[in-house]
């Protein structure tokens, strides 16, 4: 940063534009993390769809689930520890961030479990609520980094959502499969791309 730009002495000026350009790699490695998140989502169910569509003999559990999803985890903790990602220098939007998708975890597991618990909703309706709570963080994400890729995911959440609920519980994973795939990964690697283009220019 020239010291044209700002009043700051030339040390505090340099010690704020490698500020500035660290939160923009650790925000640009989260991104980047929760699209493949949601690509690997996008997988698990669409497998699991069409292990059940097919009538393929794979226990799916066993082979899509736990076992990507370990491998997943894994992957995310060397990501993580390969970038030194601390957080430090977007804190409000951490925490919010944070808050946020812990109580979209939370309210997918009631969800989850008025459907497998109590067998109170169908499958198709259980998809639906996912696909509108997931609509809902996409437009908080969209509020916060006032990004319009976001916003494009949460509209697609809630078309899925709208689908689901008016259609067949064998095409239920189908559509949480799509919607990870076309409003949550999709969105999220376009945002990546157009950040990196930005910072070029």
């Amino acid at each position: 940063m020239s010291d044209t730009l700002t009043s700051l002495p030339a040390g505090q000026a340099t010690e704020l534009s490698l500020s500035v350009e660290r939160a923009y790699r650790e925000a640009l490695v989260i991104d980047r993390l929760g699209a493949l998140w949601a690509l690997i989502l996008a997988k698990c169910f669409l497998a699991q769809w069409a292990i059940g569509r097919f009538a393929i003999p794979v226990n799916g559990l066993i082979y899509i689930w736990t076992l990507t999803l370990t491998m997943a985890l894994v992957a995310t903790a060397y990501y993580l520890h390969a970038h030194r990602i601390a957080f430090r220098f977007f804190p409000t939007q951490v925490r919010v961030g944070s808050a946020g998708l812990l109580g979209l975890v939370v309210a997918l597991a009631f969800v989850a479990y008025a459907h497998l618990g109590l067998n109170l909703i169908t499958l198709a309706a259980t998809a639906g609520l996912s696909a509108a709570l997931l609509g809902s963080w996409s437009m908080t994400q969209a509020a916060m980094r006032r990004a319009w890729e976001p916003l494009l995911g949460a509209l697609v959440w809630w078309s899925a959502a709208l689908m689901a609920m008016h259609g067949r519980d064998a095409d239920a994973l189908l559509g949480i499969g799509a919607g990870f795939l076309f409003a949550q990964a999709l969105p999220g690697f376009i945002l990546c791309l157009r950040m990196a283009r930005e910072k070029r220019v």
